[in-house]
């Protein structure tokens, strides 16, 4: 792989970010495996590349959208479907879950019936006036204690208050068809989920003793990616998963989730180019024509380090790496091991799929790294 990497560098220049398909493929392959109750609604907002949705669509796999822009996204680039199956398409493939909508969105999703969230009062009106054709599911917060990025601050309603938000919204007119929550984005405490499920299962079951059944439970994403060796396997948490499942629900339940990096982290190798060296305070610095405004923006927006490696062999040393724009901010690493390099070697980073190249700008005038898709 990493002659293949140095070819594609040559050929296209740098930065440059190398999407392999197959790895996606073998990625959502051991999620249906490892969970196969469960559909998988792949989170777009992970990497909204249109050839990832349609590699994941040709899997089987459903999709999770937080903006209108994302929702055409996945249907345009499935509307091929012959017109009788498109509002069926819909129902089966989106879910739209992101619980605070404008009213614009609203207005331009009602005609294709989506399902969408909510975790408010205010909310549930908006939806009654500017989408009263949709079906709506109610995301409840739980615990995100040990994810990577918290949600519960900002989304999800009370356990206490759901019931009452479900009845809401059938004497409103709208049907709630489910229940969804997120323990956080990178979640390596299994118990987040434990806990959710068993949160779940609880309003479910006094839903149904107050008159309303629900069918649908979004376990929501937070599936780790295997960024380091104290990551547990996947297997373990769809083991605890599984039994949770077996344990609460019944078998006629719809279980989806919404996996983003756990599909896509592993699929992406960014390969960037020594622009610059010093020596300061002792330290070899490196600079690097990508920076944390393009594609190593999870450092900052998703709390996640992405560990760069050299092509060339040799004896390393503690280094600092940085970005090639002109703010203090920019700073990959501050203690990198990196054998002694020269400007215009190359350099990778791994499992850089997730939140990365997603969120890139052109600050500083320097534009996003090239995307290449290998093994479409």
């Amino acid at each position: 792989m990493t002659k293949q990497l140095q070819t594609i560098a040559r050929k296209h220049g740098t930065p440059v970010v190398v999407i392999d398909h197959d790895i996606i493929r073998k990625n959502y392959a051991g999620f249906k495996k490892h969970l196969p109750k469960v559909q998988c609604y792949f989170a777009v907002k992970a990497n909204p590349a249109p050839e990832i949705v349609r590699t994941l669509y040709k899997t089987g796999a459903s999709f999770d959208v937080a903006s209108l822009p994302e929702f055409m996204l996945v249907y345009d680039n499935i509307k091929r479907l012959p017109p009788k199956q498109q509002q069926d398409f819909i129902w089966d493939k989106i879910i739209y879950a992101n619980p605070t909508k404008p009213k614009e969105t609203l207005l331009a999703l009602d005609q294709y019936k989506p399902l969408v969230t909510y975790d408010n009062l205010n909310e549930l009106k908006k939806i009654r006036q500017f989408a009263p054709h949709a079906g709506v599911v109610l995301r409840l917060r739980v615990d995100n204690t040990g994810s990577q990025c918290e949600l519960s601050s900002k989304f999800g309603c009370a356990t206490g208050e759901a019931v009452d938000l479900i009845k809401t919204a059938f004497a409103m007119g709208l049907v709630v068809e489910g229940l969804s929550f997120h323990v956080g984005s990178q979640c390596t405490n299994f118990q987040n989920f434990v806990q959710a499920l068993n949160a779940a299962a609880a309003v479910m079951r006094e839903s149904k003793s107050r008159g309303h059944e629900i069918k649908i439970l979004d376990i929501g994403g937070g599936f780790p990616a295997p960024y380091n060796k104290h990551v547990r396997p996947f297997r373990e948490l769809a083991r605890v998963i599984n039994a949770e499942i077996d344990r609460l629900f019944a078998p006629n339940i719809q279980i989806l989730a919404e996996p983003g990096r756990f599909l896509v982290a592993t699929a992406a190798t960014s390969v960037a180019r020594i622009i610059g060296k010093a020596v300061r305070d002792g330290k070899p610095c490196y600079y690097i024509d990508d920076s944390v405004y393009h594609t190593f923006s999870g450092i900052i927006f998703d709390h996640c380090q992405y560990h760069l490696k050299a092509f060339k062999k040799g004896k390393t040393d503690i280094c600092a790496v940085f970005g090639q724009t002109c703010d203090g901010l920019d700073t990959i690493s501050q203690s990198e091991e990196l054998p002694d390099l020269e400007i215009e070697d190359l350099v990778y980073a791994e499992n850089i799929g997730a939140y990365s190249n997603a969120s890139a700008t052109w600050f500083n005038g320097f534009p996003p790294a090239k995307v290449v898709h290998i093994n479409e």
